[in-house]
């Protein structure tokens, strides 16, 4: 299982800081060996989120990267023409030397729709539109980039797609009072490993720390501002968070996780400075470090 870092792009802050910040994220997510970064997309700055055009932020990301892979978990398809959205995804792909992790979705931000003028009603029709347009003729040519598309849901209509055309799948969780329904997530991913896809991207906000009670101290404030009472939000598991050991723990007790090749880490369920975000990353880097060694020979 390979490990990257997810990031909303999003706070409090003008748009020129919070992307810049976004940028640093991903050179440090380099340097410190992580596979692959990613970027939400947020219309109308939703959730405080700045990554209105995932694609523009990755080719700054690009010019700034030498290695690690560039996704989008995800764009959202239907507001997007598909034509234009082929040619930008293959144009980042071909800047970026072939490493765009191109992630597809249908949206749930409220709003966009009627801000776009697109009828949500036609949103699942729109995707298979983006999705067929993007196996067609592009230009430039983008070798490759067909192999590293994928599609998030959380229905089992969506794995059925993502298995007929051949889609990685990417899967996330809720966030709430009531805790993730992280067993009917399980359930799917069995569907769709058992249907022949390869590959699964789980998104799981991942915070290591000097203590569990250090990141929740460090979260509280965020999560009471989003109007969640922030022991009971933590209580019913909405964040893997604690020492290396402890996030180790949480991540083995996760049913999805057999089932994943891509471990994204949501490194941002709340909106944390670059400051705050340096030591989780490497943290967090400690930690991928620690999963990837070979358990310890007790004959």
């Amino acid at each position: 299982m390979r490990w990257g870092v997810l990031t909303h792009g999003a706070g409090p802050r003008d748009a020129a800081s919070e992307l810049d910040d976004t940028v640093r994220l991903a050179v440090l997510a380099e340097e410190l060996g992580f596979s692959s970064f990613w970027v939400a997309q947020h219309h109308l700055g939703a959730q405080q989120g700045h990554v209105s055009s995932p694609l523009v932020v990755l080719a700054a990301v690009a010019a700034r990267t030498a290695r690690i892979r560039l996704g989008t978990a995800v764009v959202v398809a239907p507001l997007e023409h598909p034509l234009r959205l082929a040619e930008d995804a293959a144009t980042v792909d071909v800047l970026s030397g072939g490493r765009l992790e191109l992630g597809l979705g249908a949206g749930s931000d409220p709003g966009v729709w009627e801000a776009f003028g697109v009828d949500p009603v036609q949103r699942y029709a729109r995707l298979l539109e983006a999705l067929d347009a993007l196996t067609g003729a592009v230009t430039p040519a983008a070798p490759g980039l067909r192999d590293r598309m994928w599609l998030a849901t959380s229905s089992a209509g969506g794995v059925d797609t993502a298995v007929r055309h051949g889609l990685g799948l990417l899967s996330g969780r809720r966030s709430g009072p009531a805790g993730p329904d992280d067993h009917r997530s399980a359930r799917l991913l069995r569907r769709f490993r058992a249907a022949g896809g390869a590959r699964v991207g789980l998104s799981r906000p991942v915070l290591p720390g000097a203590s569990r009670a250090a990141v929740h101290a460090l979260l509280a404030p965020h999560v009471a501002r989003r109007g969640h009472d922030p022991s009971a939000w933590f209580a019913a598991g909405n964040v893997h968070a604690g020492t290396g050991p402890e996030v180790l723990a949480a991540l083995a007790a996760d049913p999805c996780l057999p089932h994943a090749t891509e471990l994204l880490c949501h490194v941002q369920p709340a909106r944390l400075t670059l400051d705050q975000l340096h030591p989780v990353l490497r943290g967090l880097a400690a930690v991928a470090a620690r999963a990837a060694q070979p358990p310890a020979d007790t004959g």
